[in-house]
């Protein structure tokens, strides 16, 4: 069967949310081949084919119509309705006592947009037409081509046709839209909000410009389409969807401005490029299947961290990669519930619980590693090679490393075998004797696992000589010329493993930089979590490098001493002294990842010290007017000062501000109360609409972390379980971020551990174990 085109024309009452639809789809089927068409949601009216009224069964989720061995037009003629619940399919997405209508599809939720086949390997062209009242906008992924004015009072906009896309990459937005844009050559780039929020639009705009720019000329293909929309989308349940030429975001990811906080613009610019480099890598060239969603999102993630890298040189955006990308994923895959980066997956159903660190950040984390290995230059023209071979049509993950291999010249298949269809990871033991350097892997896992050999490629510095090599087998000696003073393995941090050190005073002699530094405290943390040292041995480390004045060194420390304060606030107190030490070293410090880690190291400080948010609450008075990258910290200080005097000042603000940046700080805040109480009616304000469907699951893991409201939260979650398993349905979005809430919640609280164990969530079911496994390992520390 092949699907060539399918022309659609959809009549929408915007008001009582319906749409009628009849749509020409241009096949080809077979002698042995029928036309099944996915539709969930749909009412199908009539199917025809020549003007003939075909029969068809729809049951199921699916359309089967009685027709076969054709080469022609099968025309349907269906009804759609709009979501008002739910952030997937075609749905209601409100604002302000208002709403535009937009949609989501991936993995497989056009078919509760139109009926079709809805599989990513099912390219086809889409021809769109849209009817709508006239004082509404319409969004697509081309360009309108003409727009009519009809005698209903409304009109129909026609937009060109797509080049072959699949399904999953559609677009429709309906509603009241500001927008700004220019041009990068013969593109339009276009920044899209709700009326009264595209003044924060500038930056995204061109950020865009550079990246598309950017990709141009690294992936040697020239951006595909004549336009290209950034829409922020007001309610949207992942970060943003890279429909080509029609890119959804959230607000938090694509806005900001001068009086964004560093945080914002950095994250702002990573999710533009992560999406734009989809237009490339998912879009032009897609995954036959869902078992190679890494292809898709792997390779996104790692070009976007390429693109910030260059368009932003002083961001030091390697750094955050380690940090966001590496360090969670290395997590993860320490897990039981870990699964390769290349996973079978049966249904698109399956596909969603794998949107995670491992097919995004470990993936990244790999192909890292091998251009690290093979070499800039070679890496790009194995990229090359792939997109142009495979353009327009589909690809799977053995056909990206043979074109790798291919364009660049080098033995790819032999480094990345392991790496992508084994999961977990090597643990490095390092011993030295004299100048014999004896290296014994092992896997790495918090619990017990099945033992497994990989293929490493290892780069190490010996009393200050840097070489490589691969090693294949369980152990390996080195023999150094002289014996070994200094010695550092993992150089940059750009492999996938840990390191353990018989004497980590030779890692301390080799002048190891930030990122090195970085990866020591994030192994030693790990292992501690692990088991696999003492508490002594890990503070040992720590205290190495508490006078540190680098910033990823410092907040990594203060990341790790509050999640160990969090655990049990009297046992780990080492935070307390550290914040002493660094908080006031960073506050005359004027550039701006300065900036953002002064704000991290006084909301942590607030949160951990009464007497210190009582001195900082006091700046509450002028928060309007404070640097963005504090002003979190100080409504945490005003929280955890003033309790229930500050609860009607907190919620007035939030209720205020017209910016979701904004608002998030001061959500943030409202989580950090001593009073349960309060924290309670915060998290309830999601029950009613005041706290966005989208903000709902993701506050859940950071108010987790407050030791003083965890049974009062637990009792909230879990007697609103069912109604927010309906807000996420079809997302996985709950899943994921009940993996950061139950762990904290059930540490002291064990009927948590119980609900969860008793109870079956399909649809969850590998976070929910995920989730109970990281509670067990952290009550082993507390």
């Amino acid at each position: 069967m092949e699907i060539l085109k399918y022309e659609v024309f959809l009549d929408f009452n915007f008001k009582e949310l319906t749409y009628k639809g009849s749509e020409k789809i241009f096949c080809k089927l077979g002698a042995n081949e029928k036309l099944v068409l996915d539709a969930v949601g749909l009412i199908v009216k009539s199917v025809r084919h020549e003007g003939k009224a075909l029969n068809f069964l729809q049951e199921k989720g699916k359309v089967a119509i009685d027709i076969s061995n054709i080469e022609g037009v099968i025309e349907v003629e269906f009804e759609g309705k709009v979501k008002e619940t739910g952030l997937v399919g075609i749905y209601k997405a409100p604002y302000n006592g208002k709403y535009i209508i937009s949609t989501q599809f991936e993995s497989s939720h056009a078919r509760e947009f139109i009926p079709c086949v809805d599989h990513p390997a099912y390219k086809a062209i889409f021809k769109i037409s849209v009817k709508v009242d006239r004082d509404l906008d319409v969004i697509s992924n081309m360009p309108a081509e003409k727009v009519v004015e009809t005698e209903d009072g409304k009109k129909v906009v026609e937009f060109k046709e797509t080049p072959k896309m699949s399904t999953y990459l559609l677009y429709l937005g309906i509603g009241k839209f500001e927008e700004i844009r220019d041009k990068l050559e013969d593109i339009d780039v276009i920044v899209a909000t709700v009326p009264g929020k595209i003044s924060k639009g500038k930056l995204a705009l061109e950020v865009a410009k550079k990246a598309i720019e950017f990709y141009n000329n690294y992936f040697g293909i020239k951006y595909q389409l004549p336009k290209e929309h950034l829409i922020a989308v007001p309610e949207f349940a992942f970060g943003a969807m890279e429909n080509w030429g029609a890119i959804t975001f959230r607000e938090t990811a694509l806005l900001a401005d001068e009086n964004s906080s560093f945080a914002q613009k950095r994250r702002v610019a990573s999710v533009i490029a992560h999406e734009l480099a989809h237009q490339w890598f998912g879009d032009l060239v897609t995954m036959k299947w869902w078992d190679d969603l890494w292809l898709n999102e792997s390779f996104a993630t790692f070009m976007s961290y390429k693109a910030v890298d260059a368009l932003f040189p002083s961001w030091d955006f390697w750094a955050e990669f380690l940090m966001d990308e590496t360090s969670s994923a290395m997590f993860r895959d320490s897990l039981s519930t870990t699964h390769p980066i290349e996973a079978h997956v049966e249904s698109p159903e399956e596909a969603e619980q794998i949107f995670d660190d491992i097919s995004y950040g470990k993936g990244a984390s790999i192909l890292r590693m091998v251009e690290a290995y093979i070499g800039k230059e070679a890496f790009q023209r194995g990229i090359q090679y792939y997109l142009q071979k495979y353009k327009f049509s589909n690809a799977t993950g053995n056909d990206f490393w043979v074109s790798l291999e291919q364009g660049s010249g080098q033995p790819v298949s032999e480094i990345v075998k392991d790496w992508i269809t084994k999961d977990g990871y090597p643990l490095i033991h390092v011993n030295v004797e004299g100048r014999k350097i004896r290296l014994i892997q092992e896997r790495f896992a918090f619990t017990n696992t099945t033992p497994r050999v990989y293929v490493i490629p290892i780069t190490l510095d010996i009393n200050g000589k840097k070489t490589t090599f691969l090693m294949k087998d369980e152990s390996v000696t080195i023999e150094a010329e002289e014996d070994v003073k200094s010695l550092k393995l993992n150089l940059d941090r750009t492999g996938f493993y840990r390191v353990l050190y018989d004497d980590v005073g030779l890692f301390f002699d080799s002048s190891p930089n930030h990122l090195e530094r970085w990866g020591l405290l994030d192994d030693y943390y790990n292992f501690l979590l692990a088991g696999k040292i003492g508490y002594e041995t890990y503070e040992n480390i720590v205290r190495n490098l508490m006078n540190d004045d680098n910033y990823m060194v410092v907040d990594e420390i203060r990341g790790e001493l509050f999640n160990l304060w969090s655990i049990n606030t009297s046992k780990y107190t080492l935070i307390n002294e550290f914040l002493e030490l660094q908080t006031a070293r960073w506050s005359s410090r004027k550039d701006e990842n300065s900036k953002r880690i002064y704000g991290n190291l006084l909301r942590t400080f607030a949160y951990v010290d009464n007497k210190f948010a009582m001195g900082l609450a006091v700046a509450f008075e002028d928060y309007d007017r404070l640097d963005p990258n504090i002003k979190e910290a100080v409504a945490t200080a005003y929280a955890i000062a003033f309790g229930e005097e500050a609860y009607d000042d907190l919620l007035k603000k939030y209720r205020g501000e017209k910016f979701d940046e904004e608002r998030s700080r001061i959500l943030n805040a409202m989580l950090s109360f001593r009073e349960p109480y309060l924290v309670v009616n915060t998290l309830s304000l999601g029950l009613i609409g005041e706290i966005k469907r989208q903000d709902t699951a993701r506050i859940l893991p950071l108010v987790a972390r407050n030791p003083y409201t965890r049974f009062a939260v637990w009792k909230w979650l879990e007697t609103y379980m069912d109604k927010l398993r309906e807000f996420y349905e079809g997302t996985a979005i709950l899943g994921r971020s009940l993996r950061g809430a139950i762990p904290y919640l059930g540490i002291n609280i064990k009927e948590v551990e119980d609900y969860f164990t008793t109870r079956v969530f399909p649809d969850i079911k590998i976070e929910i174990d995920s989730a109970l496994e990281i509670l067990r390992i952290l009550r082993r520390l507390a």
